[in-house]
């Protein structure tokens, strides 16, 4: 069945939202041009977050999207939006998604991907046909209630990763172990620039190859030296060492176990 209004008794005599605000025209109201304007003016102003990274199209084969902001994990992104991002013709299904760096994608048709396996933004589902944008599915709803993942640090939930090759860690994976598991070669894995006093990383040998825990351009804090833009680095299975972020901006030693070495 389908949705029913109120009566129209109710219907005149409603004066206002309570939720939004937005108010009814009164009957017989003059001018009346004013008073609508003034509801479309609440209306607006209730409605506008909804226009956050909402995909549309220009004519053509073409879409634009909306400026939003949203949040990746603990980390919240504003993306500055976009015009004339041209699209392939004669396709049933693109799926249309911001990436874990920002990147608007317009070439997937397939599915939108596996969120275990790439962290995205879902917009819209687009379809083509005749040199036209003729459809666009709106798939921002997928995200419609989000709470930021908490790290590890802060939930009590541990996480490890293994590396066979050389890694940028982020902030966001503050509180996570991470190891050699599987290299054949020595692996460097880089703390993240500037990160905030707390942020902490556990790093962990369990291949026979050189683990490197390079700082960047900040010191790693440790007996085995404190030098600027050096490495700290070990190779026998179960050694490892936990660094936490100071508020000066370099790392500094909780704990470890085994033979750690600044690079010369």
């Amino acid at each position: 069945m389908s949705e029913v209004y109120p009566s129209d008794n109710e219907l005149l005599n409603l004066m206002s939202d309570e939720d939004t605000g937005v108010e009814y025209i009164p009957t017989g109201a003059a001018p009346y041009y004013l008073h609508f304007r003034k509801l479309l003016y609440r209306l607006l102003l209730a409605t506008k977050r909804a226009n956050d990274l909402r995909v549309f199209a220009e004519g053509g084969l073409e879409i634009g999207v909306k400026p939003g902001k949203y949040w990746s994990g603990t980390s919240l992104i504003e993306y500055g939006g976009s015009v004339g991002n041209a699209l392939a013709d004669e396709q049933a299904s693109i799926f249309v998604y911001l990436d874990s760096a920002g990147q608007l994608v317009v070439d997937e048709y397939a599915a939108f991907p596996d969120m275990s396996q790439e962290v995205h933004v879902r917009l819209a589902v687009v379809r083509t046909s005749g040199g036209e944008v003729v459809e666009i599915t709106d798939a921002r709803d997928h995200h419609s209630i989000s709470v930021p993942a908490m790290n590890s640090a802060s939930s009590g939930v541990g996480t490890i990763e293994g590396h066979t090759v050389n890694d940028l860690l982020t902030a966001d994976d503050s509180g996570s172990v991470h190891t050699n598991s599987g290299a054949t070669g020595p692996v460097t894995l880089t703390l993240p620039a500037g990160a905030a006093a707390g942020t902490r990383f556990g790093f962990a040998v369990q291949a026979s190859q050189v683990l490197y825990v390079d700082p960047g351009a900040a010191a790693i804090l440790d007996d085995c030296g404190q030098t600027a833009g050096k490495s700290k680095y070990a190779s026998t299975l179960g050694e490892c060492i936990e660094l936490m972020a100071d508020a000066n901006g370099d790392w500094v030693t909780i704990s470890k176990r085994g033979v750690w070495m600044e690079e010369a």
